[in-house]
């Protein structure tokens, strides 16, 4: 009798900087733990950390990619689009551009071992329909387009933002467990930061994108626990950002400590 290979697949929930950052210390203990991942689904910021995993970088490489790389040369304010904000009347998509984020990922990422590997949650815009698309560096972007923050990413001619608007975590289908070998879900921390009440529009933009990817993350904790060939993580409360890498990277270092506790124990 032939012996069917299940693959072993990790979801990575969106989450900004503060998920790439968790994400990676999460990925670095699943590969000190001998663990082999087969295929990959991202939604937002959890799309670029499966990239960079699946093109071959293990966890200890990213963190030291993002150790180099300053916020700053991933995205950048458009000021043009912020004084925009100010003229009544004027719709503005975004306030950041993010050509340093498409750079990165060009440079950081394999087209086949994406298009083999990865598929990735993307929106459509302005319709608001979630779809699954296989791993491009275009559809990454899109994926990762936080709403009224990053600008919408052209596909095919239509226009896509971000995967986790109604598509937070991409888990597979409950019924189809049994396909895989094992299931990684890897969740966002929440920020422990004690922040005033945002006043401006993308504040309150962000603060609601937060607070849905909280939600989310409770219903996968809700179904998906117990479930004996599903491993959730999720690191943790720890002060972070969703624009910006947490101080001196420790974010990195507390989902790694986390993780390594969690798959010894």
């Amino acid at each position: 009798m032939t012996t069917i290979n299940k693959p072993v697949i990790c979801i990575i929930h969106g989450g900004g900087c503060r998920q790439i950052e968790a994400a990676t210390g999460m990925l670095k203990a699943i590969d000190e733990c001998g663990v082999t991942i087969d295929l990959y689904r991202g939604a937002s910021a959890g799309a670029i950390a499966a990239a960079l995993h699946a093109s071959g970088l293990p966890g200890k490489r990213i963190e030291q990619l993002i150790r180099m790389t300053a916020t700053e040369r991933l995205f950048s304010r458009s000021t043009w689009n912020i004084i925009k904000l100010l003229i009544p009347g004027v719709k503005v998509d975004h306030i950041y551009e993010t050509d340093g984020l498409y750079t990165f990922l060009l440079l950081n990422t394999s087209p086949l071992l994406l298009l083999q590997k990865v598929l990735v949650s993307v929106t459509s815009y302005p319709d608001y329909e979630p779809e699954m698309m296989p791993a491009t560096v275009d559809t990454v972007l899109a994926s990762a387009a936080i709403p009224e923050v990053f600008p919408p990413v052209s596909l095919d001619g239509k226009m896509y933002i971000d995967g986790g608007v109604l598509n937070n975590v991409p888990t597979v289908h409950i019924s189809n467990i049994g396909d895989y070998e094992h299931i990684y879900i890897l969740l966002c921390p929440q920020d422990s930061s004690d922040r005033a009440e945002p006043w401006t529009k993308i504040g309150r933009c962000l603060k609601a994108f937060d607070e849905t990817m909280d939600r989310e993350a409770q219903e996968v904790l809700d179904t998906w626990s117990g479930l004996d060939n599903v491993t959730i993580l999720q690191p943790p409360p720890f002060p972070s950002s969703l624009l910006d890498w947490s101080e001196n990277y420790g974010l990195i270092a507390h989902a790694y400590q986390y993780t390594k506790e969690a798959l010894t124990n």
